[in-house]
């Protein structure tokens, strides 16, 4: 565990070989609204156990994850990093904070956009969330883009002013996007995987006891079986087993 943590946590936990940092939502809005005002691009990466079980195996996400702000995005995450001796108070859906968010770069001025998610789909979370939140400033682009029709998005991104970019292209796709084009974004960008379909509606969230319990990872296998489950019945117990060897080899030290 280290202290005084550069990307602005107090705290911060290595969990499976990924860094996590210790966040409440109002911390963790603030810092970003820091990172929104700065001058130099950063990145906000939340972590499940699905990006830890990639970044073993991809040492450039694990390069971009080692830079990045990073907050517990999964509560499996939180449960490990408490586990290993960290202090990782909630778990911090993006689908959760995305409207507090958006508010406080609202509030400040910060033009957002919205990149990623198939055609109309994040246009659709954009109108609702205009409707519900005075003063946004909000543009979008589906990611469905050509090699060749990336420099007219980034091109849009820049006219729009955008202070806070929302990258919506899952795991690792989005994390190796960002890093691809770092040089021309703006200030604040956090990597979202399908939080457009989440905000527009196309996808329905879980039962709030389930999401309680930690269950939402089942909620979203039960919905999309076919895409997601290799990804929860292999993947959460590759994650609860590195998990595991760490703190074994924590307690042998």
């Amino acid at each position: 565990m280290s202290e005084g943590n550069p990307t602005g946590a107090d705290v911060s936990v290595e969990v499976a070989g990924v860094r996590v940092d210790s966040f409440t939502e109002a911390s963790l809005i603030e810092h970003i609204m820091t990172m929104a005002a700065g001058r130099r691009t950063q990145v906000a990466v939340g972590v499940n156990a699905h990006v830890c079980n990639l970044a073993r195996r991809d040492p450039q996400l694990s390069r971009l994850l080692s830079t990045s702000t990073t907050y517990a995005d999964g509560q499996s995450v939180v449960w490990a990093a408490n586990l290993l001796g960290g202090s990782v108070p909630e778990r911090l859906a993006t689908t959760d904070i995305a409207e507090p968010l958006l508010r406080a770069a609202a509030e400040a001025g910060h033009p957002v956009y919205f990149f990623g998610a198939a055609d109309g789909v994040a246009e659709k979370a954009a109108e609702l969330l205009r409707a519900k939140i005075p003063g946004l400033t909000l543009r979008t682009h589906h990611g469905y883009v050509s090699a060749e029709q990336v420099g007219v998005v980034l091109d849009d991104i820049a006219a729009h002013g955008t202070r806070v970019l929302f990258v919506g292209m899952g795991d690792p796709a989005q994390q190796l996007w960002v890093d691809a084009h770092r040089d021309r974004l703006p200030s604040a960008v956090l990597t979202c995987g399908g939080l457009f379909d989440w905000l527009s509606g196309s996808n329905r969230r879980a039962p709030e006891w389930m999401i309680r319990a930690g269950l939402e990872w089942l909620w979203r296998l039960i919905i999309e079986p076919r895409r997601l489950g290799k990804r929860y019945l292999l993947g959460n117990p590759s994650f609860m087993a590195a998990v595991a060897m760490q703190k074994l080899r924590g307690r042998r030290a």
